[in-house]
C-alpha cells in the first residue's frame, strides 16, 4: 500500500483521472479485499507451510514447477521495477551527479543480501522499518493536507468524474494496492501455531484511504491539469510543501528518505518471496536452513535478477519505465487472481489442522 504513493501508481491513475480512476479506487480495494480474505483464510489451513510445499503435496511436478517459476519471476520483477523507479528518483532529486547504474548496483547488492535471510529475519526487518517510517510518513501526509497551497476546489471538481466506469488499467492498478497478502505464500512458514488474522476488514479501507491520498493531494496542490506535467507526481507534490521545524524546511527530502526505507522493504520482501519460490522448484531444497543446497539457489537467483535489473534499468528511459510498469501491473493482476484461486481450491481439498 505505502509504496503506491510515490511510484508509478499515482501517475497511472492521473492519466485516467477523467476516465474512471476515481471509481476504480473504490472498486479496487474492495475486489482486492475479497481475494485477500480468500487467500489468507486458505493459507490458515496450511500452518507453517509455504506455497512451494503446498504445491508439491497437491500437484504433480509438471504443473507445480512451472507455476513456481512464473510466480517467483513475477515477484522478482515487481521488486526490480520499484528499485529502478526509485533509482531514477534518487538520481534526479537527491544525488544528481551519480550515474543511475551505480545507484542500481548499490540498491541490488543491499536488497539481495537481505532477501537471502530467513523469513523470520525478513519479518523483523519489516517491523523495524515500519516503526521508524510510519510516524514520519503520516506527519508528511498531514503537512500536505494542511498545506496552504492545497486547493480543495480542485479536488471537488473531480467529483463530476466519479461515476465513470474504470478501464482495466486503472482497476488493476487500484487492486494492486492491497495485494501484499501474496507474500504470505512464503511468510506463512513462520506461523506454525494456532493463528488467526484479526482486523482484516480494515485492509480495504486502509487501501482506499491511501489511494485517495495519493490521487487527490497532488491534484489539490498541482491542479487538475498541472499534475499531467510531472512523471513522479508525489515527489513534485512533496516539493511544494514547506514546514518550519529545525533544519527541515522542504518536506521532499524527508519524504524521499522515508521512501528509501519503504522501497528497500518492498524490494526485500518481493525478492525474498521470489527466491524462495524459485528455490522451491528443487526437490532437495530445505527452506530457512544454512545448508549449501538451500543457500546456493537463493544466491544464484538473486544474482541473476540483480544483474538483469541493472542492465534493464540502465537501458530504460523514464517514459519507457512508466510504460513497462503500466503493462506489468495489467499482467500481474490476473496472475495474482490465479494464485489466490489455486490456493483456495487446494485448501478445499484439505481439512484444517
Amino acid at each position: 500500500m505505502l509504496i503506491n504513493a510515490i511510484l508509478f501508481v499515482p501517475r497511472i491513475l492521473m492519466d485516467d483521472r477523467y476516465d474512471g480512476a476515481i471509481l476504480s479506487m473504490v472498486l479496487g480495494p474492495l475486489i482486492g479485499g475479497v481475494f485477500m480474505y480468500l487467500f489468507t483464510g486458505s493459507m490458515l489451513k496450511f500452518r507453517g507451510q509455504g506455497l512451494p510445499e503446498i504445491m508439491k503435496q497437491s500437484l504433480p511436478k509438471a504443473i507445480s514447477v512451472p507455476l513456481l517459476l512464473v510466480m517467483g519471476s513475477a515477484s522478482f520483477i515487481s521488486g526490480a521495477l520499484v528499485l529502478i523507479n526509485y533509482a531514477f528518483i534518487v538520481s534526479r532529486y537527491l544525488n544528481t551527479e551519480t550515474p543511475m547504474y551505480v545507484l542500481l548496483i548499490l540498491f541490488v547488492i543491499v536488497v539481495s543480501f537481505g532477501a537471502m535471510q530467513s523469513s523470520k529475519t525478513v519479518l523483523y526487518i519489516t517491523e523495524l522499518t515500519m516503526i521508524l517510517s510510519l510516524p514520519l510518513l503520516l506527519f508528511s501526509i498531514f503537512k500536505a493536507y494542511t498545506n496552504q497551497n492545497m486547493n480543495y476546489d480542485q479536488v471537488r471538481a473531480m467529483i463530476d468524474y466519479a461515476w465513470i466506469l474504470p478501464s482495466w488499467k486503472s482497476l488493476s492498478v487500484s487492486t494492486y494496492a492491497v495485494t501484499g497478502y501474496i507474500s504470505l505464500s512464503i511468510l506463512n512458514r513462520v506461523f506454525t501455531g494456532s493463528q488467526s488474522f484479526k482486523h482484516r476488514w480494515a485492509i480495504p479501507f486502509l487501501g482506499l484511504s491511501i489511494l485517495f491520498t495519493a490521487f487527490f493531494v497532488p491534484i489539490g496542490i498541482l491542479g487538475t491539469d498541472g499534475v499531467n506535467d510531472y512523471i513522479f507526481t508525489w515527489v513534485s507534490t512533496a516539493d511544494g510543501v514547506r514546514m518550519k521545524y529545525a533544519f527541515i524546511e522542504r518536506v521532499v527530502y524527508l519524504f524521499l528518505l522515508i521512501y528509501l526505507g519503504i522501497s528497500y522493504l518492498f524490494a526485500l520482501i518481493t525478492w525474498h518471496v521470489g527466491s524462495e519460490m524459485l528455490s522451491g522448484c528443487l526437490s532437495k531444497n530445505q527452506p530457512n536452513t544454512s545448508e549449501v543446497n538451500s543457500v546456493l539457489p537463493h544466491v544464484i537467483s538473486c544474482t541473476v535478477f540483480a544483474i538483469g535489473t541493472v542492465i534493464v534499468g540502465n537501458r530504460l528511459g523514464e517514459d519507457d519505465l512508466f510504460s513497462v510498469s503500466t503493462n506489468w501491473m495489467m499482467i500481474r493482476s490476473p496472475l495474482d487472481i490465479f494464485v489466490v484461486l489455486t490456493v483456495y481450491l487446494l485448501s478445499n481439498r484439505r481439512k484444517a489442522l
